[in-house]
């Protein structure tokens, strides 16, 4: 090999027309850690030939490995067509794969003929020792068998397996102050800031994991579970300050699971941002009603002083048998009290709540319908958001209900590609009829129509739509009753082809 040596990085895309700018802060960091090496990323939403780009850098000799991340569903695609394209290309090349459903199935994923590797966890220091391993000519695969059972790599301890392995670790890394920051100015940043109405907007995060356990999500997971971690309050207000001058930007989406979980690091936070004074605005996009209902009206009003102008908090339902079945600890006055206090605060909440939970009724969703209702106020700006069908994802309390009601999950990767919800209708719920799913799909789209405002559509035809259908819109919502309704239909037939 000459010259520096490189690893190629594949960012799948979600579906076309989203309009997702996140940036991939997870694998930009993988970087940090590995100065001697050259990064190329590949963002498949912003290379239309992205093909061609990874066939152009797979034909220089000093790429060492081809890494990807995914989520489940539509992501994997992409993933699967950049592992057949390097291995058409370069079948002697080593390819990984992490993120969260590699971290979940690693040993189906690993499975698979054109991924060698598996990724569990989180990477910045496992990459580090799996490449001292490749640039010292040892092959990972090969020493496996001279290590523990099923281990490829003392260092890595079962957080990188290979074909064979069958024991495997969740790499989590306890202290992110020990961790360079991401290294930015190593990678093309302008195509991850997006031009919103606050201006030139980029994804951040100060904080990995939730200590919560909702059984819908993948915290609920032992591999994940109480697991919280956060940035010093210091490194983070520096970290957003230095982004925010080197790129010029103007809002901070704060992509935490959960922002508020140490409420001293957070009072430090709005209290360093607040003394550098309000160059940028920013939104919080992980907040738990259980922390919010702890923190007094004044310092919500310091947080808007601070900069902050958004909340998105996870709501769930109206009623108090759903979330206790899922997990939440919330009441629903509790939601109603957080709103009141944001609105005074001149902070805008918004909302998401969810339907098809497990021995759900009629009452439970006319209960979440309420309490819409009374989190919307005259002359405010609250969004409510939608009520959308849960899709059961693995790793999650209720994907393993789902397996044990008759739910057989795909037996290889290619097969969770289809797990995504705009094929609601297909997947195989045994517990959930066909006019079952209808009507909940329909509530969905009647629930985007009830919120004109809602933050994920910027179309002034929707909201002037939304608007002009509101009092048939209204009366359909709180009595369930979508019969005759054809604004829903063609709102998904819309997105559909949006989306496909």
């Amino acid at each position: 090999m000459t010259g520096r040596p490189s690893i190629i990085l594949f960012n799948p895309s979600t579906w076309r027309g989203v309009g997702d700018a996140t940036a991939p802060w997870g694998l930009i960091a993988l970087a940090g850690l590995l100065p001697e090496v050259d990064f190329h990323l590949v963002d498949q939403r912003f290379s239309p030939n992205w093909e061609t780009e990874v066939a152009r850098l797979l034909k220089g000799g000093n790429c060492i490995l081809a890494a990807a991340t995914g989520m489940t569903g539509v992501q994997l695609r992409g993933v699967l067509s950049f592992f057949s394209l390097v291995k058409l290309q370069r079948p002697d090349l080593p390819t990984m794969m992490g993120g969260i459903h590699a971290s979940l199935l690693p040993l189906q994923t690993v499975a698979h003929p054109n991924i060698d590797y598996v990724m569990v966890g989180e990477g910045e220091e496992v990459l580090r020792s799996f490449v001292d391993d490749l640039l010292a000519g040892r092959n990972p695969q090969a020493v496996a068998s001279t290590r523990t059972e099923g281990v490829i790599g003392a260092a890595y301890q079962g957080a990188v397996i290979g074909a064979g392995c069958t024991t495997f670790r969740h790499a989590t890394i306890d202290d992110l102050d020990r961790l360079p920051r991401p290294p930015h100015h190593r990678f093309a940043m302008e195509p991850y800031i997006g031009r919103t109405s606050y201006g030139r907007t980029l994804s951040v995060l100060t904080s990995r994991g939730c200590p919560h356990g909702c059984a819908f999500c993948l915290y609920s997971n032992p591999q994940f579970s109480s697991r919280w971690r956060g940035q010093s309050a210091e490194s983070a207000v520096a970290w957003m300050s230095e982004l925010a001058a080197t790129y010029a930007i103007d809002h901070f989406h704060v992509q935490d699971d959960n922002f508020f979980v140490r409420g001293a690091r957070v009072q430090s936070i709005v209290e360093g941002l607040a003394a550098r004074g309000p160059s940028f605005t920013w939104t919080v996009g992980g907040a738990h009603v259980l922390h919010l209902r702890k923190l007094p009206v004044s310092f919500f009003k310091l947080m808007r002083r601070a900069g902050c102008v958004r909340l998105l908090i996870g709501a769930e339902s109206g009623s108090r048998e759903i979330l206790e079945r899922i997990g939440k600890r919330q009441d629903p006055t509790d939601i109603i009290e957080v709103n009141e206090r944001l609105l005074e605060a001149q902070i805008r909440p918004i909302y998401s709540f969810i339907s098809g939970i497990p021995g759900e009724t009629d009452a439970d969703l006319k209960a979440t319908v309420a309490l819409m209702e009374k989190l919307r106020k005259p002359g405010s700006k609250v969004d409510v958001g939608t009520i959308k069908p849960l899709v059961f994802y693995p790793g999650t309390d209720l994907y393993q209900w789902a397996l044990d009601n008759g739910f057989v999950a795909p037996q290889d990767v290619a097969g969770w590609t289809h797990v995504t919800w705009d094929r609601y209708l297909e997947l195989p719920y045994p517990w959930l009829s066909q006019e079952r799913r209808r009507f909940l799909i329909k509530l969905y789209y009647t629930s985007l129509l009830w919120s004109p405002d809602y933050h994920w559509v910027n179309s002034p035809l929707f909201t002037g739509a939304a608007r002009a259908l509101m009092p048939i819109t209204r009366y359909r919502m709180r009595n369930l009753d979508f019969r005759g309704s054809l604004m829903p239909d063609l709102l998904r037939l819309l997105q559909h082809l949006a989306l496909s």
